[in-house]
């Protein structure tokens, strides 16, 4: 009878045999994947518990053809790997190289949390109960990594990405036998709030508000009108507020025409240490997809006097411009932004205290649900830019104070 051969990756069955001495010896021989035939032994008072230390060792152990996680690789020093297999190999589900921003966001994840609270923890040792504490101390607002307790908590669900990906690379390098994310109970907190967006006449009152005569601060000089016609742009096209300091002359259509068109075609990206280096514009947007959009009229005019007022020096010269001439960073209009809700020369009315908490971003799905409600959910879809209709449902469209008027339709049964 032939011989059967062990497949790469493979073992044969544990054999035991007794010594002179009285002793057990138990070996297992294992085919590396470089084809090689290796043992593994291990000696014992007894057969049972000889084979039984083999059973462990075989368990344990890692292919020496093979460089990389093992067991006893620490958490932080696989957070290392890890991150450097993403910047190697991008994205895990689709194609493409994962964006700068978004391996800074990761490493936070891992300089914030993971290190601090499992660091020194091996991979051998990951298991369920460990990663359900630290999962339930972040969620339940106790002291976790470099983070205070604080009343809340935070959302783990970037940080389970983050453990998540690092653990698999662990299963792929042998280092596991599976990942125990998968097992780790699901979050706890309560579904994302409702949608904050603002009505049309809270819109008009922000306006009002960070008019550059609202925000003046007596006995200086009077701000320039970034924030206000920068507002105006982002209410117009409900773009990402990179996007819309992303853009030139060369990318508006028609300005003076009756069809005005703007191409967001790219985003201002503000520098992260250790992955992007300066303030500067990215030739593509967050999703990779450009898109035309119809400027309002109002819009139109206010881009015609902005470029007619500080002309750009170039066609690919920013439109929203430092004094400089550089790109002016999202960080700055929202500094500015919170300043000016905060300063307003008049008494807060009721109006005023409905702004509180309104961010760039809140304009953005402002603009979504406004279109959503008017027009339809897939127009909504294209002027934000989204792939899937069900992102700009959930995180973009506020829920309706009262249920449209469909009497009209709903009469037919009644005829």
């Amino acid at each position: 009878m032939p011989q059967i051969r062990i497949p790469r990756g493979g073992h044969g069955e544990v054999v035991a045999k007794q010594l002179a001495d009285g002793r057990w010896s138990a070996r297992v021989q294992v085919r590396d994947i470089d084809g090689r035939i290796r043992s593994v032994r291990a000696t014992e008072k007894t057969k049972g518990s000889a084979t039984r230390l083999v059973e462990r060792r075989l368990k344990e152990r890692v292919d020496p053809s093979i460089a990389g996680i093992t067991g006893d690789t620490t958490f932080e020093d696989l957070s290392a790997l890890w991150l450097q297999h993403r910047k190697d190999h991008g994205k895990v589900k689709t194609k493409g190289l994962l964006a700068p921003q978004t391996l800074a966001t990761y490493q936070y994840d891992i300089k914030q949390v993971i290190i601090p609270a499992i660091g020194h923890v091996r991979v051998r040792e990951a298991n369920i109960p460990l990663l359900d504490r630290l999962f339930a101390d972040v969620e339940h607002g106790r002291k976790h990594g470099n983070y205070p307790a604080r009343t809340g908590g935070r959302s783990t669900r970037q940080l389970r990405v983050v453990l998540g990906g690092m653990l698999a690379l662990a299963v792929a390098h042998g280092a596991l036998p599976a990942n125990p994310i998968r097992d780790v109970s699901q979050s706890s907190r309560q579904p994302n709030p409702e949608v904050k967006y603002l009505t049309v006449d809270q819109a008009r009152r922000l306006r009002t508000r960070v008019s550059r005569t609202a925000i003046r601060v007596p006995d200086q000089r009077m701000p320039n009108l970034d924030l206000e016609e920068f507002i105006d742009l982002l209410l117009g096209t409900g773009c990402r507020e990179g996007e819309g300091l992303a853009i030139r002359p060369i990318d508006l259509d028609d300005l003076d025409g009756p069809v005005p068109t703007l191409h967001i075609c790219g985003t201002v990206v503000e520098p992260r240490k250790g992955f992007v280096d300066h303030l500067h514009r990215q030739n593509r947007t967050k999703t990779g997809d450009d898109r035309r959009l119809i400027l309002p009229d109002a819009v139109a005019a206010m881009l015609r006097e902005r470029m007619r007022r500080d002309p750009p020096s170039t066609p690919e010269s920013p439109i929203f411009a430092t004094g400089t001439g550089n790109w002016i960073s999202p960080a700055n209009l929202r500094t500015r932004l919170r300043s000016a809700l905060s300063r307003s020369s008049e008494p807060p009315s009721p109006s005023d205290q409905a702004l509180a908490g309104t961010t760039l971003h809140t304009l953005r799905r402002t603009v979504g649900t406004l279109i959503a409600h008017e027009v339809s959910l897939d127009a909504a879809r294209d002027q934000l830019g989204h792939r899937d209709p069900s992102v700009t449902f959930r995180h973009y469209v506020g829920k309706r104070l009262v249920a449209p008027d469909l009497r009209s339709t709903l009469d037919q049964f009644f005829i």
